[in-house]
């Protein structure tokens, strides 16, 4: 006599709500960042559009931060209310992920501008490596803040600074490669909004997850007595 299949042994229906997870986590990351949707479809990329661009960048930081807390409940469970999670996340910790961001934020605008300076002067391009790695450093910065954020809900803004920073250089490897695949999240948005916003935020920000998820390997530990 067959056995009647139930979620937990059909796998055809994981993989369906396993989709159904991923697209409304992107979809509430792109509705929480809508000014850098309306930018893309609005403005034309041009010098004269940096600040909307650069102003409405500020809205990723509590997004991707509730994002991560998404894939976070995710991984305990392999399940998850996603927009319950992302909502309830961006609304307890909404602040502070903003807070965490303005580091990575304002290092980018920053040292792009400063690279787009020197870039036209005489042996100015010496000085774009060090511009870079202050972007690269801020915006790794951030992420860690968000992820330990997100572990240590009830830790003070000055002990997620100070590990944070510490392990931005511990495990620099980690730190630039979260970076990159950052940066990827709003390059797609500008350059494929039918899949930056739709589908990759999701896949980027549970890499990030995963990759935040080797600074420590006790992930649970109170980050004021690290």
């Amino acid at each position: 006599m067959l056995r009647k299949q139930t979620f937990e042994t059909n796998i055809y229906m994981k993989l369906f709500r396993w989709a159904y997870i991923f697209l409304m986590s992107s979809l509430c990351v792109t509705l929480t960042v809508t000014p850098f949707f309306l930018a893309v479809v609005s403005l034309a990329i041009d010098s004269q559009n940096i600040l909307p661009f650069a102003f409405s960048l500020l809205f990723f930081g509590p997004a991707v931060g509730a994002a991560l807390s998404v894939a976070d409940g995710f991984k305990q469970e392999y399940d998850v209310a996603p927009v319950r999670q992302f909502f309830s996340a961006y609304r307890r910790l909404g602040w502070r992920h903003l807070l965490f961001w303005l580091p990575g934020w304002l290092g980018s605008i920053v040292a792009s501008v400063d690279i787009f300076f020197f870039a036209k002067v005489t042996n100015g391009q010496w000085m774009i490596p060090f511009f870079i790695l202050i972007a690269v450093s801020g915006i790794g910065l951030s992420i860690n803040c968000w992820y330990f954020q997100m572990k240590n809900p009830k830790a003070s803004i000055k002990d997620i600074f100070r590990i944070s920073i510490y392990y931005v250089f511990r495990k620099w490897y980690i730190s630039l490669l979260n970076v990159l695949v950052f940066l990827l999240i709003p390059l797609l948005m500008l350059l494929k909004p039918q899949f930056g916003f739709i589908i990759t935020p999701s896949v980027f920000i549970g890499l990030i997850y995963l990759n935040a998820s080797r600074l420590h390997k006790s992930t649970q530990t109170d980050v004021s007595k690290s």
